[in-house]
């Protein structure tokens, strides 16, 4: 037989070989045993495929209130299988029936086999804050599934102020990833809390999510399914400190870190004419952050709680500070809502289109300079339009509130809420 014959025919058996060797649902398979790492390979290269060919451009939602957001995580906690992984990361796990239904849903998708990541803030700050409010945490019970399952559950306890609220889903080759995230906790007494929340689905859009955090997803080679994101519907803000620093705490100091959110705060508030805001806390520097967009002349709505949970005084202050600067200008109006807005959220117009700011972070200087937090920017027009509605709704409900003499605080109060909040 002649030389290249010989080497094609040879060639032709590697090739053949090698395709076995990759190969999960062939019949010709030799071992079931040795090609499950194969199978786990070749499917991740399936969903890579899939990622590139049909997943650009994700499907966002907008979740509005603590059941539309509860309902929506449970779905995606019964629809997952053995193999899928979850990370669950919330500033605050309290008790409730919807903790303990949340809690179900976590231990019988680890029974299936789903792999759990279960993060939630134990830093001296939710400590301060638990106390300030007389509440409970449920951590224990999270750590209790760890003690049972510990092949499927891991439980982290981070000791940096994480205050990032979100969900992720990474499925097998067959369903799109998926994450939840914006400003909304667990427990019960949060029902009737006005809050936020996105759905995002997209394979591409959940990795550049955890990246944005530097989470490194554990199925997927880094690098891989990253994109251009100038383009995209919406991109991720982060802040990242990289320790609890307690001199930097006590002076008020920024922690090291990357804080990347208030300056696109900054840009965001520095760009457009017209804004709608609803906001839960806010201090001086998150007045400063506001102001960007007031002293141009650009027109700000913003509601907010009459009675927060937190921080009452320091709101007070704040707001009255606003409108005595603001408020004879005409382009401040300011609503207080009766029910505990929670929400993060804003929405921009601009002569063409609109820009939504949506996550975790309040306008306070501790969020904005010490905490984990995340936040999106959305571009997508139906969300912006969406958000713009519901932002309307909220504004519409609450008091407006022009005379900074209705705004009464406590000026001691005003300041140790400022300095420990």
């Amino acid at each position: 037989m002649k030389p290249k014959r010989l080497f094609g025919l040879w060639l032709a058996v590697a090739l053949f070989l090698c395709q076995q060797w990759l190969a999960y649902d062939s019949p010709l398979c030799f071992s079931t045993t040795v090609s499950q790492p194969r199978r786990k390979l070749w499917k991740e290269w399936d969903k890579i495929q899939e990622v590139s060919g049909r997943q650009k451009t994700p499907k966002l939602q907008l979740l509005t209130g603590y059941q539309a957001t509860v309902a929506a995580v449970m779905a995606e906690l019964e629809a997952c299988e053995s193999g899928d992984e979850v990370i669950f990361s919330v500033y605050v796990v309290e008790p409730g029936r919807s903790s303990e239904a949340l809690i179900a849903a976590l231990a019988a998708a680890a029974r299936r086999g789903v792999q759990l990541r279960l993060r939630t803030d134990c830093s001296v700050l939710s400590s301060f804050t638990r106390l300030c409010e007389g509440t409970t945490t449920l951590v224990h019970r999270l750590q209790q599934l760890r003690d049972e399952m510990p092949d499927s559950v891991v439980v982290e306890q981070p000791q940096i102020p994480t205050h990032a609220k979100l969900l992720t889903f990474r499925r097998k080759a067959a369903s799109p990833d998926v994450a939840i995230f914006g400003g909304i906790n667990f427990g019960d007494r949060f029902g009737s809390w006005r809050d936020f929340a996105m759905r995002l689905e997209g394979d591409a859009a959940v990795f550049d999510l955890l990246s944005s955090l530097r989470w490194r997803p554990t199925l997927v080679t880094s690098g891989v399914l990253t994109a251009d994101t100038s383009r995209r519907a919406l991109q991720f803000v982060t802040n990242q400190p990289m320790r609890w620093e307690w001199p930097a705490w006590l002076l008020s100091h920024p922690f090291q870190g990357n804080f990347d959110i208030a300056p696109e705060m900054t840009r965001f508030y520095s760009s457009f004419d017209s804004y709608r805001v609803a906001a839960s806390y806010i201090d001086e520097t998150g007045a400063a952050v506001l102001s960007k967009a007031l002293e141009r002349g650009a027109r700000v709505e913003l509601v907010m709680p009459w009675t927060p949970n937190v921080y009452a005084d320091c709101n007070a202050r704040t707001l009255g500070n606003l409108l005595g600067k603001w408020g004879a200008h005409g382009n401040f109006r300011l609503k207080l809502h009766s029910s505990m807005v929670h929400a993060k959220a804003a929405v921009a117009q601009g002569p063409s289109s609109n820009v939504a700011l949506l996550g975790s972070c309040n306008l306070r200087q501790r969020s904005l300079e010490q905490f984990e937090e995340l936040h999106a920017q959305v571009t997508d027009q139906t969300f912006c339009a969406t958000l713009w509605k519901e932002l309307g709704q909220l504004l519409q409900e609450g008091d407006e509130v022009q005379d900074p003499a209705r705004l009464a605080f406590n000026p001691a109060m005003a300041c140790l809420q400022d300095y420990f909040g």
